[in-house]
């Protein structure tokens, strides 16, 4: 049974917005037949790099390497790269619009990029999925091709650059599990608050095509939704308090119902995307649950948990918080809270198995994630 409070409060902290520049600068252009990375350039260095033991909390590298400038954290580091793929004015005649198709091999899957004015001479391309091949089109309103080529893409991460408020937006996929499979990239999607005071059109538009069909709020009763942030979208509210180690041991029932609604979203291909407000205490419990369960090594959840800390101040940490959330607190009292007491001397994906069924899940609903997200 889905629990809702009535009259849902939005406190969104409003962060200062990020600053237009004063002049326009053009992203790097896609060339034919190139390589371009997908993953924003700090957060690749830090998955890339940054190495993790499990169980082992006496160390985090968020504040060090390139980093160190942050002051609690950084701006832009949670939204991907952008190119542009470019055309010349004498290519269109006078009013003729323009859009960049851009296709992805394999799935076949459609991306369009448009100018932002006529004025523009160049479509803003951003978003992709790592390691696949993308083929181009650019074509005038009337069906004229301007230019075609293709390109692959490199990266760890695939971010989502939803517009309007919404941040901190990350796929599961990619991430390697301790027996050698990949976790299949757009099914699970992690993120901070998706709800429509934050989603402009195009960002709705956006969700839709990124192929996400469920929306799980894991945020408590002040400001939990009572309906998805977009019509279309498989809901589900539980109303969730707090996070860690509070959420897996006093949330059990609720705890539960969110991994039963994760699993059957991804059985019936109904790719998911949850969020508390910031994306970080209750999405990241939900997160080590997930990765867990799935044979992702411990040292590594812990990693991808302090990406949040990638994101501006106001969506990483709220406002007023002085101190960078990492892996030495709050996420270590919940990763030991799984080693502690269900564990038991093996690893954490058997921790969490038990944990899971400790708590009233299947092994069918463990075992059908499993074949289902990973490769």
């Amino acid at each position: 049974m889905l629990m809702f409070c009535k009259d849902p409060v939005d406190p969104d902290p409003k962060p200062n917005p990020d600053p237009d520049p004063e002049e326009e600068v053009i992203p790097e252009e896609i060339v034919d037949n190139s390589t371009i990375l997908v993953t924003n350039e700090a957060v690749e260095d830090f998955i890339t790099n940054v190495k993790y033991t499990a169980h082992d909390y006496t160390s985090t590298e968020i504040k060090g390497r390139k980093y160190k400038e942050w002051s609690v954290s950084p701006a832009m580091f949670d939204y991907p790269p952008e190119y542009s793929i470019r055309w010349k004015a004498s290519d269109i005649a006078l009013g003729e619009d323009v859009e960049v198709t851009v296709t992805e091999a394999g799935t076949g899957k459609k991306f369009v990029f448009t100018p932002a004015d006529s004025e523009t001479y160049y479509a803003v391309v951003t978003g992709l999925l790592p390691g696949a091949n993308y083929s181009y089109e650019v074509k005038t309103d009337g069906g004229k091709l301007i230019k075609s080529g293709s390109f692959a893409t490199k990266g760890h991460l695939h971010q989502l650059p939803f517009k309007a408020r919404v941040r901190n937006c990350r796929d599961l996929g990619g991430w390697k599990t301790t027996d050698g499979k990949t976790i299949k990239y757009r099914m699970v999607y992690r993120g901070g608050r998706l709800q429509e005071s934050t989603l402009t059109n195009k960002g709705k538009k956006q969700v839709l095509n990124e192929g996400i069909k469920a929306q799980l709020d894991l945020r408590g009763k002040s400001d939990v939704l009572s309906a998805p942030a977009i019509d279309e979208l498989r809901f589900c509210a539980p109303v969730i308090e707090e996070g860690y180690t509070q959420m897996l041991r006093d949330d059990k029932a609720k705890t539960r119902q969110c991994f039963e609604f994760v699993v059957d979203c991804v059985r019936n291909n109904q790719p998911v995307y949850y969020h508390c407000s910031l994306g970080r205490d209750r999405t990241g419990t939900v997160t080590m649950i997930l990765l867990g369960i799935l044979g992702v090594d411990e040292g590594d959840i812990s990693k991808e948990y302090e990406l949040t800390q990638f994101a501006p101040s106001g969506y990483s940490v709220s406002e007023g918080e002085k101190t960078q959330m990492t892996r030495l607190v709050d996420y270590k009292s919940a990763a030991t809270f799984i080693w502690d007491n269900y564990a038991k001397g093996g690893s954490f994906k058997d921790g969490m198995e038990a944990y899971l069924l400790e708590i009233g899940v299947s092994q069918k609903d463990i075992d059908d994630f499993r074949q289902i997200m990973l490769q």
